[in-house]
């Protein structure tokens, strides 16, 4: 479809309030640029201010004399600096008043679950050197020169994702969109492909603003018409991307009755919104793939309602339809051969006349009936509208179905605040997610897959299945997943990978996980 009018409310404010948000998530640039090192040789600072530089590398790479052939601004004083430097901390080398360099000594030691590049540690550094350049000036930027070499994908999203403050509403942000530009950063990576890390970088970065900001200004309207204003920018840009939206009573209409149960009660209606890209004219694709990803714009559990204290943070129940979001725009822009389509299931769990009962009985897309006995549970319904959709109703049958979301809280206790859990119907797939997750830094680890243990825990007396399980202590996070792999189509013989990223989707603020786990996945070659 052509651009997407929003129609939200009567308020010329407000409206224009909000347009202006939309506008910048639409027009959105990165604040980081990467170079190859022969270009990081001529990276001087504007005229009259201080040049602010960080040394990045293990303590064997800053000791290495090759390090001068990298760094231009390496000399005697700040090697013996790095030699005394502390691991993971910015520290300082030397300091002039035009002139301040910090050494960030990375950790070598990485266990065999982690990313050898440690872009945990980077991204600590990062955000400290980002610290202390010139606080009273914030075009002033910093550069970084990195030591090491491979896993380029990871140390670019590390870097990216650390100095990220787009969203704000302070000293009258408010009134130019809630955007703030953030200090330049430009980062040295030995060998790298600028433009491809750069691609990436942006996506990331748009995806940590999508999920940091508040539903009074990303409700569901809104975050379908920022995807479809996408579309549209990159269709005018010569790509092959194109969308199409489902929406409110239409929904309920076309038999989409999870997605429009929860968020019927809301203030702005539920929205399905499809992006399809192909590759260009005369490319033959190398694989067909669908990705999902639950778009809570906001969770408060719905009558099942959550706590005051439980509830604060869900407007970041929307990070995985911000992922797959993200990571289409990336894959779409590094022209990869493979069609691709990113299904977002939009809906505000809220609580009013409307709002789905616990009793309640709906009809799925996919011809499933669900008792509802959790309102609070409504993560793996959206999501189940949404992978019957990615495998029945696409113009293609993907070879897999990757849905992403903040599902459980169980996720942070079965696999940590920093690996995604995965669930998958291939033992393939399950090997795949996780080494690739290794070597982008988006890290993953399988949770059990036995459907035949988890899926009696859904038993209903009057529904194919009700929607919470019976034993909270039997597998959350796989049995969550299972409810949703019960919707795929019955004809689907594909890869089915669910990724629950409730913990790494943010630390305090969003991160933009999963966006380098699709690009690293999916455009291997162009990093």
């Amino acid at each position: 479809m052509s651009a997407y009018k929003r129609v939200r409310s009567s308020s010329k404010y407000e409206e224009a309030n909000v347009s202006a948000f939309v506008d910048s998530c639409v027009d959105f640039t990165t604040n980081v640029a990467f170079h190859t090192v022969d270009e990081g040789k001529t990276l001087t600072a504007k005229e009259g201010r201080v040049q602010t530089v960080l040394v990045l590398g293990t303590d064997a790479q800053l000791r290495e004399p090759a390090a001068a052939a990298t760094c231009p601004f390496y000399d005697a004083a700040v090697a013996a600096a790095a030699a005394a430097a502390p691991e993971a901390r910015a520290y300082v080398a030397t300091a002039s008043s035009k002139l301040r360099v910090l050494i960030g000594k990375v950790p070598s030691a990485a266990s065999r679950h982690n990313c050898p590049a440690r872009p945990d540690a980077i991204h600590e550094i990062v955000k400290q050197a980002v610290a202390q350049c010139p606080s009273d000036d914030e075009s002033a930027g910093l550069d970084i020169y990195y030591l090491g070499s491979g896993y380029d994908l990871s140390v670019a999203t590390a870097i990216a994702r650390s100095c990220n403050q787009s969203f704000s509403a302070k000293k009258g942000l408010a009134e130019q969109g809630y955007l703030r530009a953030g200090r330049p950063v430009r980062a040295v990576i030995p060998s790298c492909k600028p433009a491809a890390l750069a691609v990436v970088a942006h996506s990331v970065q748009l995806c940590q603003r999508l999920v940091n900001a508040p539903t009074s200004l990303l409700d569901t309207v809104t975050f379908a018409e920022i995807a479809v204003r996408w579309a549209d920018k990159l269709r005018r840009e010569g790509l092959d991307v194109s969308a199409d939206v489902i929406a409110g009573e239409e929904l309920r209409e076309r038999g989409y009755g999870g997605l429009y149960g929860v968020g019927k009660a809301a203030e702005y209606p539920p929205q399905l919104v499809t992006l399809s890209y192909k590759p260009k004219a005369g490319i033959s694709p190398k694989d067909r793939i669908a990705l999902v990803g639950k778009g809570i714009v906001y969770d408060t559990g719905g009558l099942s309602i959550k706590s005051r204290e439980g509830m604060c943070t869900m407007k970041h129940d929307m990070g995985g339809a911000a992922a797959v979001f993200c990571g289409l725009l990336a894959l779409a822009q590094l022209g990869v051969p493979v069609e691709a389509s990113s299904v977002l299931c939009m809906a505000d769990n809220a609580v009013g006349p409307c709002a789905q009962r616990p009793d309640d009985i709906i009809r799925m897309k996919s011809g499933v009936t669900v008792e509802i006995n959790n309102t609070d549970a409504e993560g793996r319904i959206v999501l189940s509208d949404g992978v019957y959709h990615a495998s029945h109703e696409l113009s293609y049958v993907p070879s897999i179905v990757v849905d992403m979301a903040t599902l459980t809280g169980a996720q942070g206790i079965a696999t940590g605040q920093r690996h995604a859990a995965i669930y998958t119907n291939t033992e393939g797939s399950e090997s795949r997610f996780v080494q690739t997750g290794l070597v982008s830094g988006d890290l993953c680890f399988p949770v059990v897959y036995c459907p035949e243990f988890f899926n009696p825990e859904y038993s209903s007396a009057v529904a194919d299945y009700r929607n919470s399980v019976k034993n909270r202590a039997n597998a959350q996070v796989s049995c969550a997943a299972q409810f949703i792999g019960n919707n795929l189509a019955k004809d689907y013989k594909g890869e089915w990978v669910h990724v629950d990223l409730a913990g790494p989707a943010t630390r305090d603020e969003a991160t933009g996980f999963g966006v380098a786990l699709i690009a690293q996945l999916y455009a291997p070659e162009s990093f």
